[in-house]
């Protein structure tokens, strides 16, 4: 398993400033060894998204000999120390993000000071990408515009460039440049604009900030904002000239192979500017807009294309330099739009919408997500608990509440990365850094007893997420991934809020998930390609060994896969349909000839449909189940590998008023098809193991654990 550290580094008591890194030093290396980190993300040289020139001076610039005291260190240098120990550091391209700071220069034109040091000095003025794209400031670094763009900096069309912030920023409707408000520190000076990776020049841009990052000896590239640009629609983009000729293209494309709707009759798509069609009738947007969904399919399949050929890139350019590198991204709450993009990554890592405790679901729905690959999560700043839990540790307490969120996504097949002074936003004067022998604690655990989680596949249930049935509902706020509370009261009490989108309910996948991991059933997420944002490539073999599959909603289906679903049912399968499945073929009717499938119907809201499928699951699924566990407020994850069996336990039952998890007095659990011996128990380093008693009858093993702390792995060899 990866343990990944989320490697931000910002100062403890300070803003977080994007997109420059604080500086490197050798106590990070020994904190690094001592979490037994091997993935770093959001780690370093970021600072391409201010200029060029500044990105180098990250990487190779020599380092004041004051600093050295006290083992600073340039980014080339630390990354070099990273490699020697094993450990992965991932260059990140801040995709979106294009800088102006406030600078001030002396009568050379050198850089003398920037940032808080300029923004009250009566010389302020700026630099960024647009004193950087006009050469206006030649001296102020080592490099200039022209060590990377000889002839200047050229357009598709041929013309050149002298302001890249006004040249590929992302626009509204109305032709305003968007801010990438988010990062911008409230009340101080800098600025950011959203930037659009459709743009060509963009794109060539990014490609240099790959260039210098590899050449700094980076173990992989993570490309955040991998979205780009649908990281605008919610701001009110993105309708630049790169976007409005694309989607014209697309659309023209799709009339001629007959995809077109009615909708688009007599309208003239070789000249059609959505925006300026937008304007004319005073539409919304997103919101109601007309035609908004064949515009953000168009943007799905330019995440895919230009996400693909910048990981294209990175790789080829790495191997001209006679070596490999890993490439990875910001897989943002597992957003539809990724998953054509997930095969063009080594390493899946998400930053999570809401950073919440007790989800499971959430966790396995990753983990299917990726199938076979790591997935390292982040945590988020906005919408969860983060800024709760780090008052929390920072008055000394909330201790088991942190011990919880680093392991809990273990458990279920990721890995939470070690919040390494990550990022607490834009508002919030702080980084998150929790006591670094509490970090150690859990580290340690995970390191000593790698073994424990192999992230096999379940001996339960496989849960069917069709791709083709769920990626425009679950794009909308409110449902998916998204379907959290903002607010709340107990911090474990949190619960999926309803959907905002009424015309999109219901969402049976997420409803049946939440659902099956609230009665601890063993069950993991499948995930079917649509065959055309993505290949499909199910095989039988993918799915034969599950002694149940459930199908939710999945009324998109390639034949391919109906074909492979009939074969299971044949062949003694159970499957459990809920809703409607492949609409416009037979396959419902030739399922119905089977004996060992079930139809639930699915009609109102979840309150409605949901009692009959529960019903139904626990009827077939009861007698087959790896393992049985009645227990409220727990967590239970079974892995098999080698002839050997792991049941993690973990305990949600913390309590504010006494600020720790409290213990469980009595659970049992039914254990089927394991070794006829007597487990051993394992448990962090200050959690005392349960007592356990077992009996055997009929094939299964009854375990009753009493006074069962916060997290437990029995181990049946």
């Amino acid at each position: 398993m990866e343990r990944g550290i989320y490697f931000d580094a910002w100062y403890k008591d300070e803003f977080c400033y994007h997109p420059s890194l604080p500086m490197r030093r050798v106590q990070m290396l020994e904190d690094l060894e001592k979490y037994h980190g091997t993935v770093l993300v959001w780690a370093g040289l970021g600072g391409g998204s201010i200029s060029l020139p500044f990105l180098e001076r990250e990487a190779f610039g020599s380092v004041d000999p004051r600093m050295q005291i006290y083992g600073y260190m340039n980014d080339s240098d630390f990354i070099e120390e990273c490699n020697r120990r094993g450990i992965k550091l991932f260059g990140i391209v801040f995709e979106v993000q294009g800088w102006e700071y406030p600078a001030v220069f002396d009568q050379n034109g050198h850089l003398v000071r920037m940032n808080r040091l300029a923004e009250q000095s009566p010389d302020m003025t700026w630099y960024g990408l647009r004193e950087f794209s006009a050469d206006k400031w030649p001296d102020a670094f080592p490099t200039r515009l022209s060590d990377y763009y000889p002839d200047g900096i050229i357009d598709e069309e041929g013309n050149t460039v002298n302001d890249l912030w006004e040249e590929c920023c992302t626009r509204d409707r109305f032709g305003n440049p968007i801010h990438a408000q988010w990062v911008e520190v409230k009340d101080h000076k800098e600025q950011c604009y959203q930037m659009c990776r459709n743009n060509p020049v963009w794109r060539q841009y990014l490609k240099k900030i790959i260039d210098i990052q590899i050449d700094a000896g980076v173990a992989g590239i993570q490309l955040d904002e991998c979205e780009l640009p649908m990281t605008s629609i919610n701001s009110g983009g993105c309708f630049c000239d790169s976007c409005m000729r694309g989607f014209r293209s697309w659309l023209l494309n799709r009339k001629n192979a007959g995809r077109l709707g009615r909708e688009w009759d007599g309208i003239d798509l070789e000249t059609f500017h959505y925006g300026e069609y937008l304007k004319a009738g005073d539409h919304t947007y997103p919101e109601n807009a007309p035609f908004f969904k064949d515009y953000w399919e168009y943007q799905v399949w330019q995440v895919k294309r230009y996400f693909g050929e910048l990981a294209d890139y990175a790789r080829d350019a790495a191997k001209k330099r006679g070596r490999e590198i890993l490439v990875s991204g910001n897989f943002y709450n597992m957003q539809p739009a990724y998953y054509p993009i997930e095969n063009k990554v080594d390493i899946v890592i998400t930053e999570m919408e809401h950073t919440l405790f007790c989800q499971p679901y959430y966790y396995r729905y990753c983990a299917g997500f990726a199938y076979k690959k790591p997935v390292i999560i982040a945590e988020n700043p906005y919408g969860g608990i983060m800024p709760r839990l780090l008052e929390l540790l920072d008055q000394g307490k909330g201790y088991d509440l942190y011990r919880i969120y680093l392991l809990e996504a273990s458990v279920y097949g990721c890995n939470m990365s070690v919040p390494y002074g990550s990022w607490m936003g834009n508002t919030i004067k702080d980084a998150f850094w929790a006591p670094s022998w509490l970090t150690a604690e859990v580290q340690d655990f995970l390191y000593s007893h790698d073994e424990c989680f192999p992230q096999t596949r379940s001996k339960g249930a496989a849960v069917l997420y069709s791709y083709g049935s769920y990626y425009w509902r679950d794009s909308n706020k409110g449902s998916g991934a998204n379907g959290m509370q903002d607010s709340y009261g107990s911090l474990m009490d949190v619960t999926a809020s309803e959907w905002l989108t009424p015309d999109l309910k219901p969402v049976p996948f997420w409803d049946v998930i939440r659902s099956l991991s609230a009665m601890n059933a063993q069950y993991d997420v499948v995930m079917l390609a649509d065959g055309e944002y993505r290949q499909d490539d199910l095989t039988f073999e993918r799915i034969a060994d599950y002694p149940m599959i459930v199908v939710p909603d999945c009324f998109v289906l390639t034949e391919n896969q109906q074909e492979i679903l009939l074969r299971y049912a044949g062949s003694g399968g159970k499957l459990l349909v809920a809703g409607r499945i492949a609409e416009g073929s037979l396959l419902e009717e030739e399922l119905k000839k089977s004996q060992n499938v079930v139809f639930v119907p699915v009609e109102g809201t979840k309150d409605d449909y949901m009692p009959a499928f529960d019903k139904a699951f626990v009827s077939m699924y009861k007698d087959m189940a790896p393992i049985w566990c009645d227990t409220e407020k727990v967590g239970i994850q079974r892995y098999d590998n080698n002839g050997k069996t792991w049941i993690h336990v973990l305990n949600y039952r913390y309590d504010e008023n006494s600020d720790r998890v409290i213990a469980i007095p009595e659970m049992k659990l039914i254990v089927r098809d394991v070794e006829d011996k007597d487990p051993e128990l394992h448990t962090p380093e200050g959690i005392v193991p349960p007592a356990c008693e077992l009996s055997r009858s009929g094939g299964c093993v009854e375990i009753t654990l009493k006074d069962t702390g916060l997290y437990t792995v029995i181990e049946f060899s």
